[in-house]
């Protein structure tokens, strides 16, 4: 039986300036959690959304401006 990965990320319009995926990267690593992975997700468009949570099966989203409040 294959261990099911658990999905974590950041979604936002532009997010070359994100510290996050690194940070949750090494966390993951120092505490030991190997069933885990932190991603990013650029969106072009709000729009996009739908189709990203359709395809995705997340455990956990982190949401920058300007999606922030329409998330």
């Amino acid at each position: 039986m294959t261990a099911r990965i658990k999905k974590y990320g950041l979604i936002g319009e532009t997010l070359t300036y994100s510290f996050s995926k690194d940070y949750f990267s090494k966390k993951f690593e120092k505490e030991g959690i190997k069933d885990s992975r932190y991603e990013l997700f650029e969106l072009k468009s709000i729009e996009d959304f739908c189709t990203l949570i359709e395809e995705n099966d997340f455990s956990g989203l982190n949401v920058t401006i300007p999606y922030k409040e329409l998330v």
